[in-house]
């Protein structure tokens, strides 16, 4: 995958607003490359349990029972070439590189540029920790035909507790097959005040889904995205999805980005750094 430089426009665009499409993101090729693992994965899910009641259509590479717990290791976690070499057993390298590479050099530029900071490839790597883009996690969101799975409004950085959420983080929602509001497409909430970003009013319905419901800004709308289109949003961007009405799967893959380290907190004395992460610290850049 060509490295995309995002416009200055995109760049302010996505620090105002949230969040960023950005149409063709992902080849012809590379596109079938996702589609084969999410097929692999889904059908490995289906072989163990049900991709719903088990799974609840989240289904992680290296967190759905695919590979066992012992070739996870730490070093799995946080380093690239360990992380690609095990990865290599599911798929192509060239999609790993597409992660790291691709998404993961778009997410560097909207992470430190929306932390004022600036960053050109060839001196990425010289970054200290803290200015460095890791890969934090990734997931395919699949949703069987006809079923009401549904996510309500949300952010993906409450996810975390309040102790590891002191570093920005990006979700990159890529749609593998067409969506729209009959499949369960995404709805995104655009921050609502351009001067602060990421701040909602409180007290919002957020658990109420559309169309019979908003995030409360009033400004709430559903993505209708192409196959291999990037929706780029911030972490603290509000956003849900509904149930797939129509007769076929829908697939989506969504790496996360995060700018330092996501980590738990550390007992007293602890030594071992790796084991701290929260879920990945696999930098984009070779270290």
């Amino acid at each position: 995958m060509p490295s995309i430089r995002l416009t200055d426009e995109q760049l302010a665009f996505f620090r105002t607003r949230g969040y960023l499409v950005v149409p063709g993101f992902l080849s012809a090729h590379e596109l079938s490359l996702y589609r084969a693992e999410s097929e692999t994965l889904v059908n490995h899910c289906y072989e163990q349990g049900d991709l719903v009641a088990d799974w609840g259509c989240v289904v992680e590479p290296l967190g759905c029972g695919y590979f066992s717990d012992p070739e996870i290791t730490a070093g799995v976690r946080t380093d690239r070439t360990r992380y690609t070499e095990l990865r290599a057993h599911l798929s192509p390298c060239h999609l790993v590189r597409c992660t790291l590479d691709g998404f993961g050099h778009c997410a560097q530029q909207l992470l430190l540029h929306c932390s004022q900071r600036t960053a050109s490839p060839p001196t990425a790597s010289l970054l200290s920790d803290a200015d460095t883009v890791f890969l934090l996690n990734e997931q395919y969101i699949v949703k069987p035909p006809r079923t009401r799975t549904e996510f309500a409004w949300h952010q993906d950085i409450v996810y975390f507790r309040s102790e590891e959420r002191s570093h920005a983080v990006v979700s990159v929602w890529t749609p593998l097959d067409d969506v729209f509001v009959g499949n369960g497409t995404v709805w995104v909430d655009p921050f609502p005040d351009p001067d602060r970003p990421g701040c909602y009013a409180q007290g919002v319905a957020a658990d109420t889904l559309p169309p019979g419901g908003s995030a409360g800004s009033g400004a709430a709308f559903a993505v209708e995205l192409a196959a291999g289109t990037a929706l780029f949003m911030d972490g603290r961007l509000r956003h849900c999805s509904t149930g797939n009405d129509s007769g076929r799967f829908r697939s989506v893959y969504m790496p996360q980005f995060s700018l330092g380290r996501v980590e738990r907190p550390r007992p007293a004395g602890a030594k071992d750094a790796d084991s701290a992460c929260t879920a990945f610290a696999i930098p984009i850049t070779n270290e």
